[in-house]
């Protein structure tokens, strides 16, 4: 059944209030729970309607075969990134600007122009000719439950499907004619090796993800917007912060990206 209002003001008062006070939640109460897509992307918007979030770009997650497999009807997870908590490589960020912030290393999107909401759904090409360039970039996850990985998809997507920061890195300038699922990526954190990228198997369709991301944001009303950041889901194993503070990745023949976190 699907939440109703007053469900859905109570679990935007709780994901409000751990957002504000930076103090995870253990999880939504079982009758505020949402157990569909739509019933999670109503508390969202709603969510980022309180908290003010204007959107920089998007992320997304639970994309690559393997998990969207475990996600099932629910699909990918969508959040909008707050514009102010986007950055261009190198970059910095105080950690009190988060939560639980989890490191990702990712191919994405930059837009060149709009895709505003239509009648029709945008074919990939379409979306395509409107990317300015594919881009390098580390995503900053910031989930609002003390357990992120035992959460249910919704609840996650619920928590602005746990959307927090983005460091742009370089362009790709050959993106499409790259097989962008076959890029190397090393990772290190303070200057030390930290792990390499996931084999192929294990990344997404970065072209399907752009273009199911397009036709949902314009579903709920945005469109995707020239400058908008896309981020595709994690290249790399996810990492959680910790007391560490310089994350860079290397992208074979593309640059680095990194970030810096302050106290």
């Amino acid at each position: 059944m699907a939440l109703n209002a007053e469900q859905i003001a109570r679990a935007v008062d709780l994901l409000a209030g751990s957002h504000q006070s930076k103090t995870p939640l253990l999880a939504l109460p079982e009758d505020i729970q949402p157990a569909t897509a739509a019933d999670a992307m109503a508390i969202q918007m709603a969510l980022n309607e309180r908290n003010g979030i204007e959107p920089g770009g998007w992320k997304v997650g639970f994309t690559s075969a393997a998990l969207l497999e475990k996600a099932g009807a629910i699909g990918p997870m969508l959040g909008a990134m707050p514009k102010r908590l986007i950055q261009t490589s190198p970059a910095s960020f105080s950690r009190r600007d988060f939560t639980i912030p989890v490191i990702e290393f990712e191919i994405g999107y930059r837009m060149g122009a709009d895709l505003p909401p239509r009648d029709s759904d945008y074919s990939q090409d379409e979306v395509l000719a409107a990317v300015d360039s594919a881009i390098v970039g580390i995503e900053i996850a910031d989930p609002h439950y003390e357990e992120v990985f035992s959460q249910p998809i919704p609840s996650l997507i619920a928590d602005n499907g746990v959307a927090g920061g983005f460091v742009a890195g370089p362009d790709i300038s050959d993106w499409r004619n790259r097989d962008l699922q076959e890029v190397t990526i090393s990772t290190f954190v303070d200057g030390e090796p930290l792990g390499e990228g996931f084999p192929r198997e294990g990344r997404c369709d970065a072209a399907w993800v752009l273009t199911w991301t397009a036709n949902k944001v314009a579903q709920y009303g945005a469109g995707l917007k020239s400058g908008d950041y896309i981020t595709t889901g994690a290249a790399a194993p996810p990492a959680f912060l910790d007391g560490r503070s310089e994350w860079r990745g290397v992208f074979d023949g593309i640059g680095d990206v990194t970030v810096q976190f302050t106290d």
